[in-house]
């Protein structure tokens, strides 16, 4: 949730610090070269990716 919330205030700073900092601990980063936004919104993709698959394991598992 921090994420979205440093995301949407459109500081590239942070948006930065905390994409590097989650990248770093969980997800797979994006090149270097990429813009700041668009590292921060994969990250947040995959995020989402994750959490949707866990969602439909577990309706199928009803």
């Amino acid at each position: 949730m921090r994420s979205v919330l440093v995301l949407a205030a459109q500081d590239d700073g942070q948006t930065l610090k905390v994409t590097e900092k989650l990248t770093d601990a969980y997800w797979t980063g994006t090149a270097r070269g990429v813009p700041t936004r668009a590292r921060a919104l994969h990250l947040l993709g995959q995020m989402l990716t994750k959490v949707g698959a866990a969602l439909t394991q577990s309706r199928t598992k009803r």
